[in-house]
């Protein structure tokens, strides 16, 4: 099976290709760098997705699925950018399918198109509310993935993830801070009461999801991708001391999170029924793995 990879060389992309390898199947990388950043890749594709310039993308290529992952998530001033970017782009993609006759057409959604959760657990069925301008083409990019099934036969799935971590991550986000605090006995800190919870899931069980998605043909639409991780901001920098056997102190800084008290507890039933996927990854190993990353930094 050979699968082409958009945003091949980011946090998600780079994971996925390394993963897709590991079950014999054969990548093409797609990103806006000159080369390919990682060796996980067969081939390598330079394209630029907000252009004209995609018809050479599957020149001479035959693919059995494309994912995609590249995304535009910069906000204001640059809203049309971010439009243009992502919404034109995924178009020419579908339309790039549909010509060449491409079988299945995976990509990445976001959890938080649903705004604030205010039903539990959050199932597909969520009522929408778009927070930003990239949320918003996030949604449209799941219209126009649904709308090139029902108009041209192009299979298509739409994962909507939240608070994803592993290795490679943002390391600017809480769940490596957490960990690098306590790797160096540090207090880590928390806003408001620390009661967010989350459901963190790793990039391995992002990538056996799509893996998954890819192989069944009853998998067909919008899901939600999570795991059994859901944590408090609290109970997270909690698991990091004891995981770690860290001497880090917990401390509240006095300053609020306007978000004390959402709880993002992801329904994943549809996708399990659907494509047989199953969370493997435990918070307690992402973390340890994450601080050996650390470690060797």
């Amino acid at each position: 099976m050979k699968i082409l990879v958009t945003g091949s060389n980011g946090f998600i992309g780079s994971n996925l290709c390394r993963y897709l390898k590991k079950q014999g199947c054969g990548v093409i990388g797609l990103d806006l760098a000159p080369a390919s950043r990682i060796d996980a890749v067969d081939e390598y594709v330079e394209c630029d997705l907000s252009t004209e310039k995609t018809a050479h993308i599957l020149d001479g290529r035959q693919v059995d699925a494309l994912v995609h992952l590249a995304a535009d998530m910069r906000h204001a001033p640059y809203e049309i950018d971010v439009v243009r970017n992502n919404c034109v782009g995924e178009q020419r993609l579908l339309e790039l399918c549909e010509e060449r006759k491409v079988p299945v057409f995976v990509q990445l959604s976001s959890l938080p198109v649903i705004g604030r959760p205010v039903e539990h657990p959050i199932t597909e069925k969520h009522p929408l509310h778009p927070p930003t301008v990239y949320h918003a083409t996030k949604r449209m990019m799941e219209l126009l993935a649904d709308y090139a099934f029902y108009t041209h036969g192009l299979r298509t799935v739409s994962f909507r993830i939240c608070a994803p971590v592993g290795v490679g991550m943002n390391q600017k986000t809480i769940f490596p801070t957490f960990i690098r605090n306590a790797l160096a006995a540090q207090d880590i800190v928390l806003f408001g009461k620390g009661t967010r919870q989350q459901t963190y899931i790793h990039v391995n069980d992002i990538a056996q999801a799509i893996y998954k998605a890819i192989l069944s043909e009853k998998a067909q639409g919008v899901y939600n991708l999570g795991s059994y991780n859901l944590l408090s901001n609290k109970d997270l920098a909690r698991k990091c001391v004891e995981t770690l056997r860290s001497d880090s102190k917990i401390v509240f800084n006095g300053q609020p999170d306007p978000m004390d008290g959402d709880v993002w507890d992801i329904s994943i039933d549809r996708v399990k029924e659907d494509t047989g996927y199953e969370p493997a990854v435990s918070i307690e190993e992402a973390i340890l793995e994450q601080a050996e990353a650390l470690r060797r930094q």
